[in-house]
């Protein structure tokens, strides 16, 4: 057992002891080399004292904290053999055996050269707080638990086999030294997920786990590990832990759900919810290592692009007042997120309002493409949101929302009304041939509500409008009324006189930069208009970009929560 250590200062100063888990790193007690960057190991009877760095410490900080766990490593390795893990049912009930003798090194004062054994026991049902075992001494037995024994291996005598290591013991009153405390593997894993490469596990071998925990460590989904198991098994009804890591989600499905596909299953979910990079990574380790998943691959269309976040705001007038109802809800491919609200605020509070709910909710989809959606009255659909700022927490300064698709939807959408109907018809046919084609409106028009109408109604083939300038209330309230689901306007007042107006000038360059889109990817490409209306080098005020407006209210995007954007 030449795994057992001593550790102490750089100076030689004994703290306590460790297990050595590989041929340079060891295990012990965060409490042990707390403050200490440089460490001393002693491997009594193997090596005299070696210099070693704490290269990895939880977020222990005092006496009763969780996660007392840290992990030190040698600066060259050791030609001895490191500990055996035991398996996780070790310690569980046997027939005629409740509780389990077990045994420890420590080094405590008198014994810092050689050590000094105790004899423990414990058993599965003495979990303390889910984090520590209590474990005890017989009184009968000379050796107690003792200062110096923090980081002990405590492992079972007939097989050798580490099960877990000591924390800390009562060491006054009439316990003092015969009840202590320790972490079970399970428990250590959790703050240190490398010991999972050292572990017996069954549902993956060592090498392709080491492969896949190490590939996941620098993966950010951006949506809760709960949310991607979930989603890869709906059909699962026991309640989830609270996942501290992606790994950790792994390691449970790999541990505690049934089927032969069910790690295949899950890396496929969490590869719709990763940025291109991490998601061919991914892709490569699974063709490499799940035969399944290789033999699929190569016979199946290339994966699905990442998905995109959304921000719906939905504002609803109430029925007495001139107040708002307001509510936020973040979605990620269809599947809500986060929501705020609804509250009540005035129409001279919107912005403010929604800059503040969009501040909390940011966090969730800024590392994918996203969208915000203001769901309106038709009296708001003018108002210049892309203007509006998005005030992301630790950010220095506010960025435009027009750094982000936004488009405007109507209230009444989501109504089940014969409208709804209609657009799902215009919206059927605008995506089968592809393009965008707005039909330009100019601000001459002589039509009426009923013309408008009318013309609208007479013709299926109109599925997307492009107005001069801001459309009059009869123009917009017929083109709701007959289903239209794409429309886009600058906010600009004709009033009649059209010197300043160039209604033929704008709807030209509108036409060329929208007509031929297909209409799913119009709310990134009208971006790309507003960012470049604002630049110096290829904007100004007669940009067809300046201060666009795009309605754009796709019936198969659900409300409470909207559907992520792309394709029916």
């Amino acid at each position: 057992m030449h795994w057992r250590a001593r550790i102490g200062t750089a100076e030689g100063s004994p703290r306590g002891a460790g297990v050595l888990v590989d041929s340079t790193r060891l295990i012990t007690c965060a409490h042990v080399v707390h403050g200490l960057a440089e460490v001393s190991v002693t491997l009594p009877g193997v090596t005299g004292a070696l210099p070693a760095t704490v290269a990895w410490s939880g977020d222990w900080k005092r006496l009763g904290d969780l996660g007392d766990v840290a992990v030190v490593e040698l600066q060259e390795p050791l030609p001895v053999p490191a500990c055996a893990f035991a398996p996780f049912d070790t310690l569980l009930p046997r027939m005629g055996k409740a509780a389990h003798e077990l045994r420890a090194l420590g080094f405590p004062r008198g014994h810092e050269e050689d050590g000094i054994h105790v004899t423990l026991r414990t058993s599965a049902d003495r979990l303390l707080r889910q984090e520590w075992l209590e474990i005890d001494v017989e009184q009968a037995h000379l050796a107690r638990l003792d200062e110096g024994f923090s980081g002990s291996a405590v492992y079972d005598p007939a097989t050798g086999m580490v099960v877990g290591m000591v924390t800390d013991a009562v060491l006054d009153g009439d316990h003092e030294g015969y009840l202590g405390r320790m972490l079970p593997l399970d428990t250590i894993r959790r703050y240190w997920e490398g010991l999972d490469d050292l572990l017996p596990l069954d549902w993956l071998p060592d090498e392709p786990r080491r492969e896949l925990r190490e590939l996941l460590e620098g993966v950010r989904p951006g949506v809760a590990p709960e949310l991607i198991v979930q989603r890869a098994f709906p059909t699962f009804r026991r309640p989830l832990p609270a996942f501290t890591s992606l790994w950790s989600a792994v390691r449970y499905v790999g541990e505690d759900m049934a089927g032969g596909d069910r790690l295949l299953r899950l890396l496929t979910e969490l590869m719709t919810h990763v940025p291109g990079a991490d998601r061919h990574r991914i892709d490569a380790w699974m063709r490499r290592r799940l035969p399944q998943y290789a033999a699929r691959a190569a016979h199946a269309p290339p994966a699905a692009p990442a998905p995109v976040g959304s921000v719906m705001v939905r504002l609803e007038p109430l029925t007495r007042g001139a107040s708002l109802e307001m509510s936020v809800s973040t979605v990620i491919d269809g599947v809500q997120v986060a929501r705020a609200g609804p509250v009540r605020v005035r129409r001279d509070q919107v912005r403010a309002k929604v800059e503040g709910c969009l501040a909390e909710q940011v966090a969730r989809v800024h590392d994918f493409d996203w969208m915000l959606e203001f769901v309106v009255p038709e009296g708001l659909m003018s108002e210049p949101f892309e203007e509006w700022d998005i005030r992301e927490p630790g950010a220095p300064r506010p960025r435009p929302m027009r750094t982000v698709p936004v488009v405007v939807r109507h209230m009444d959408r989501l109504k089940p009304l014969t409208v709804s109907r209609l657009t799902r018809n215009r919206w059927q046919t605008v995506r089968a041939r592809g393009e965008t084609r707005p039909e330009p409106v100019e601000c001459a028009l002589p039509y009426g509500y009923e013309e408008f109408r009318d013309w609208l109604d007479a013709d299926d083939e109109v599925c997307a409008l492009a107005y001069a300038a801001t459309p009059v209330p009869d123009w917009l309230s017929a083109a709701l009324d007959t289903g239209v689901p794409i429309m886009l306007w600058r906010r600009h007042e004709c009033g009649g006189g059209h010197a300043t107006c160039a209604p033929e000038k704008f709807l030209a360059q509108l036409a060329e930069a929208v007509g031929a889109l297909d209409p799913d990817r119009l709310p990134f490409e009208v971006m790309k208009l507003r960012k470049e209306a604002r630049s110096p080098n290829k904007g100004g005020a007669d940009h067809c970009g300046h201060r666009l407006t795009l309605f754009w209210d796709d019936p198969e995007r659900r409300p409470d929560p909207p559907l992520a954007m792309g394709s029916a």
